[in-house]
């Protein structure tokens, strides 16, 4: 009795130094993870500065189209030979964390951390329709990887470092902290554990409080008012989510493919990411507007909305902008391109049941809204974090409520169809990737 009362209290004693050291280690991971993001997102704007004006000139001057043509080439051959140098920062960069959590990849952090904040820049300072939230989450992970390497932790406390650092990465990247956590448990590893919870607030929160000391405080989707939407309009939500179930479809199947017919064509490493750069730069100069991710189109609804068949034109574009640039395997993510492409189809849609007559014309806000985290849950398949993400970016948890239905439509609608989750689909193509325990 003596025997199992010492081993309980030893035990309980190991238990309560693991959880300080994990809480300690979130706070170094968070602090810097708050400012390594923070330089990222300052920088990206930095870039985009220069490359969006060359754009808007070349819109109405063929010499200076010309030279957006020659720089876009050169973002693009710089592009290349990060990628070549280190092959882990292809993409966005959340399926190389779920391999590492899973000993399935092994990764030098500091040369993931480097090149893909530098892979980043190009990418998204370049003007491709790609998110920076999926590299915040991987340079987040590098640095959590780094942190308990530096503090040499055991392998299971590493695995939650990494996962705190991830969290971080989307935390200071959206200024969703609890998003962040709950990205980290639902869709990291797929199960509640206790030492990822401590180290994943601990950095989530952490790395906001610094980011926010650059940004503000603001909702990255800081609107002056979003209606309620009636109960008696909640049928729409199912027709939503349905939509928003189909379009996920689309857009996983065309990834996919995307990523296929690039390895088909077997380009020179240099010529795969110009090639996207160039495309995209052609684009551009017929329309600036389309430059970036397109957070811009997120506020149509509130700031003049565009005509449905605009709308559609502009889903329809930065749908295959998107499978240009991120199926080429240059660094950049996913995230804030869904989000934008599923406000776009929301707004179509409720811009059509208003010319029905069917809904008011203020509802077509609030189901844009909704729609971003239906598309984000057909896509990836985590509705928790998108019902929490949509509500920290909006800065309002009014909505919670819709958010859960619209989500669970989206969530049936996917299954249904059997559209296999993105980011499951893209860790079976990582190069380098060891067979799967047991």
């Amino acid at each position: 009795m003596g025997n199992t009362t010492s081993a309980t209290a030893k035990a309980l004693h190991t238990l309560h130094h693991q959880r300080f050291r994990l809480l300690w280690g979130g706070v170094i991971v968070g602090l810097v993870a708050g400012v390594i993001i923070s330089l990222y997102r300052l920088g990206i704007q930095a870039v985009a500065g220069v490359f969006r004006p060359l754009v808007e000139r070349g819109h109405a001057s063929w010499p200076d189209a010309l030279l957006a043509l020659a720089a876009f080439a050169g973002m693009g051959v710089v592009a290349s030979l990060l990628l070549k140098w280190e092959p882990n920062i292809s993409g966005s960069g959340i399926p190389q964390i779920m391999a590492q959590l899973s000993s399935r990849l092994d990764t030098k952090w500091y040369r993931v951390l480097t090149l893909k904040f530098l892979g980043g820049l190009c990418s998204l300072g370049g003007g491709l329709t790609m998110g920076r939230e999926g590299p915040s989450v991987q340079i987040g992970g590098a640095i959590g990887q780094g942190v308990s390497e530096l503090l040499k932790h055991p392998e299971d406390e590493r695995n939650a470092m990494i996962s705190g650092g991830a969290a971080a990465g989307l935390s200071a990247g959206f200024n969703a902290p609890i998003s962040g956590v709950v990205f980290a448990l639902e869709e990291l590893h797929g199960r509640f554990s206790p030492r990822v919870l401590v180290a994943a607030m601990a950095a989530s929160f952490v790395s906001n409080y610094v980011s926010a000391h650059i940004f503000g405080i603001a909702p990255v989707l800081s609107f002056q008012h979003v209606p309620l939407l009636p109960l008696n309009a909640y049928w729409a939500l199912l027709l939503v989510g349905a939509l928003a179930g189909l379009s996920g479809m689309l857009f996983n199947k065309g990834i996919l493919y995307a990523k296929s017919l690039y390895a088909k064509m077997r380009l020179p490493f240099w010529l795969r990411g110009v090639l996207p750069f160039v495309l995209t730069c052609i684009v551009l100069l017929m329309d600036p507007e389309l430059f970036g991710s397109g957070e811009e189109f997120i506020f149509l609804p509130a700031h003049g909305n565009l005509l449905p068949q605009r709308v559609l034109l502009l889903y329809v574009l930065k749908l295959l902008l998107v499978w240009l640039a991120f199926g080429s395997g240059i660094a950049g993510g996913i995230f804030f391109p869904l989000l934008v492409l599923g406000s776009l189809l929301g707004n179509m849609m409720a811009q059509a049941l208003c010319l029905l007559g069917w809904i008011t014309p203020d509802m077509v806000l609030p189901l844009s809204l909704l729609a971003m985290a239906a598309h984000f849950t057909a896509i990836v398949r985590s509705p928790l974090t998108g019902v929490l993400l949509i509500a920290e970016m909006t800065g309002s948890f009014a909505y919670m409520l819709p958010l859960g239905i619209v989500c669970l439509g989206a969530y049936l609608t996917a299954e249904a169809v059997h559209c296999t989750p993105i980011y499951e689909s893209l860790l079976e193509l990582l190069p380098n990737l060891r067979a799967k325990r047991g």
